[in-house]
């Protein structure tokens, strides 16, 4: 273990938070390291030292104020959406309602672009007449005789 490790663990183990696994790797660390065996009576000595010190004590009035804002926060209640957590509701609800109106869109405007089976056949019977398309059948007229 590092001397670092230890000054920190020394620091807990003054303190009454040190669990006993670390307690005995803090000793066995001590019993060879003289610098963090100086340490830990330096640590001692400031201890007792800051121990020794009067407290001071808070006025009253200081806890009246914390209980008061305690008191208010408390009463303080969360909004509709916050108490139940609405806001992936309201999500989702918007993300359905979008995709509801882009599928009626993308409906009406299949039909739009889309011809029915009058237009195609329509189309065809224009198409073949406009570009001069003739067929055989054409080009014989009702006497029998091939025209021109």
């Amino acid at each position: 273990m590092r001397c670092s490790k230890v000054q920190r663990y020394l620091e807990k183990q003054l303190d009454g938070e040190l669990d006993e696994r670390s307690g005995l790797k803090l000793l066995y660390h001590l019993d060879k390291c003289p610098a963090c065996k100086a340490f830990l009576e330096k640590a001692k000595k400031l201890q007792l030292l800051l121990s020794a010190l009067p407290q001071e004590e808070f006025p009253a009035w200081i806890h009246g104020q914390i209980m008061d804002k305690v008191h208010r926060l408390d009463n303080c209640r969360p909004g509709f959406f916050r108490r139940y957590k609405l806001a992936p509701v309201t999500a989702m609800l918007t993300i359905a309602l979008s995709l509801w109106a882009g599928v009626k869109v993308g409906i009406v405007s299949y039909k739009i672009a889309s011809p029915t089976k009058e237009e195609t056949t329509t189309y065809t019977s224009i198409a073949y007449g406009e570009f001069g398309e003739n067929t055989i059948l054409d080009t014989i007229t009702e006497n029998g005789e091939e025209g021109e």
